[in-house]
């Protein structure tokens, strides 16, 4: 992978690059709006040790300017800018679409789940075989926990609750759940006693649910029903907020249409805007989990509607770097790639990049292609063959007929690469070839073992030709936190310095840093 212009000098960027746009996607859940950009902001810009310049002090944070954003088409976001640095400004913004993606009927979810649980075993990737196993366990007892309830309502109708509740028998369950609630509420309204947050409220939940369990005896009927309770809420806080968005773009089905046609509109307004300001010459597309898939297809129909197609042909500079590019793809089988073959594939694209960015339209306006860089985060691209298509056989051919664009591109036909001769507008990219001017850099933290929560289950490698194309620039990561470097489900925490202070930024930040480079000069 290239490095980046983490060494800065007081040299302006040789590249020429003077303002650049940093377009934020988050992943599922509720987000709220502003709220997963901030943190992205102080990691690369505002607490970034490579940004300094050598032998001079620099006071961090650095300082940001919050302004009102006409683009995104959201009132609630707002644009994060920063000073000039070494000749080059940094404008961040958020792409935000959980509200077009929060009222997921529960239809869409049961039907996406249906579906998974369904899926021939064959198809599961390897990396997914035990979380899918424990997904098919979870629901034999959600079903068991159901039946047994209803089959239980005649015994729990005949017992005398109140009379068992005020027994002496009940008095020690009670002083359990009375002592960890306490433990919860106090506190919240005693200062003092803040030290008492050092428990972790999860553990303290759990003790009061035992407390609850011990009152009344151990019965098996409110057993049951506290399982059956405790399944209901792990599917109301994360099935429905994290899985159902999921659901709800990752699924093309009749009551899926509109809200994907409005997460992508609003996306690709905003891309399109940054793409014919005039005074961006650089944009850098950040996405995390489901946001990346969002990304992924943004950054094809941009390529469709603004790339240098039949419908904008390439300046004769650029069409050069383009075909360099192909030259260099068919010098290189796509099985033999390595960690070499990537670096010098990347810094081609870069070029390619370059040259297109100066494309000049008419009346002088800049036409050519603005994206240098998509950085994708605990992708789940890597089981595409499980969430997106129906199977790996379907997934390689949707990457033949160029319905799934591939880095590098998919060839055009037998002789042409992704550069072909147009009989009216000369050389010109295919409709998929958006990968040839776009560097693809992915960070994963995949454990692959039965203890698949350690790290994140949910990333994954991208590159290789039975991946996304061996273009894909795959970085694994490990990240810990703590004293005692803790893994357990690392999803959200690319962006996070886990480091202890007074230590170096911790080695998957800086990765992540040198995979944005916000200063980067050359390819």
């Amino acid at each position: 992978m290239a490095k980046s212009a983490g060494q800065s000098t007081d040299a302006a960027p040789t590249t020429g690059i003077k303002r650049q746009a940093v377009v934020i996607v988050h992943g599922q859940g509720e987000q709220r709006p502003m709220g997963t950009i901030r943190d992205f902001v102080k990691t690369l810009w505002q607490e970034n040790p490579e940004l300094d310049t050598p032998g001079k002090p620099s006071d961090r944070p650095r300082p940001i300017w919050i302004v009102p954003d006409d683009k995104s088409g959201l009132y609630e976001l707002q644009r994060i800018t920063t000073p000039e640095h070494n000749g080059r400004r940094t404008d961040f913004f958020e792409l935000y679409y959980a509200d077009l993606l929060n009222a997921t009927p529960v239809r869409n979810l049961w039907r996406w789940m249906k579906r998974l649980l369904w899926i021939d075993p064959a198809d599961v990737p390897a990396h997914m075989k035990w979380p899918w196993g424990t997904f098919w366990l979870l629901t034999v007892v959600a079903i068991l926990c159901a039946l047994f309830a209803i089959l239980g309502i005649p015994d729990l109708l005949r017992l005398s609750w109140y009379d068992h509740f005020v027994s002496a028998e009940a008095m020690r369950g009670h002083l359990i759940s009375i002592a960890a609630l306490s433990l919860i509420l106090l506190p919240k309204f005693f200062g003092q006693l803040g030290f008492l947050k050092i428990i972790p409220r999860r553990l303290l939940i759990v003790i009061i649910a035992l407390g609850v369990l011990d009152s009344f005896g151990w019965n098996g009927h409110v057993t049951n029903l506290m399982i059956l309770g405790a399944l209901i809420y792990l599917a109301e806080t994360m099935l429905l907020p994290y899985f159902g968005d999921a659901a709800s773009y990752l699924s093309a089905q009749t009551e899926t249409v509109q809200s994907r046609q409005g997460v992508r509109n609003r996306g690709l307004a905003l891309l399109k805007a940054l793409h014919e300001d005039q005074n961006y010459d650089r944009v850098i597309v950040i996405a995390h989990s489901l946001g990346s898939v969002l990304a992924y297809d943004l950054l094809h129909i941009l390529w469709r509607e603004v790339g240098p197609t039949k419908d904008n042909p390439p300046s004769p500079e650029a069409a050069e770097a383009l075909r360099t590019l192909d030259a260099f793809v068919a010098r290189n089988p796509r099985e033999a790639w390595d960690a070499a073959t990537i670096d010098e594939y990347q810094r081609l694209q870069w070029k390619a990049f370059e040259a297109l960015s100066r494309q000049k339209g008419e009346m002088g306006t800049m036409a050519g292609w603005k994206v240098s860089d998509l950085v994708t985060l605990g992708s789940p691209l890597s089981s595409a063959e499980f969430l997106i298509t129906d199977g790996a056989a379907d997934f390689a051919r949707m990457k033949t007929e160029r319905v799934l664009p591939t880095n590098p591109p998919q060839p055009y036909d037998e002789t042409h690469g992704a550069i072909y001769e147009d009989s009216d507008k000369g050389p010109v990219a295919h409709h998929a070839a958006v990968f040839s001017p776009l560097r693809w850099t992915n960070l994963y933290d995949r454990v692959d073992s039965p203890l698949f929560l350690l790290g994140d289950a949910i990333s994954g490698p991208l590159s290789g030709d039975k991946r996304f194309g061996p273009g894909v620039s795959d970085v694994p990561v490990e990240i810990t936190w703590g004293r005692l470097g803790w893994r357990l489900f690392t999803h959200n925490f690319y962006w996070t310095d886990t480091a202890q202070e007074g230590e170096p930024p911790a080695a998957h930040v800086t990765a992540f840093r040198e995979a944005v480079g916000l200063e980067r000069s050359s390819g």
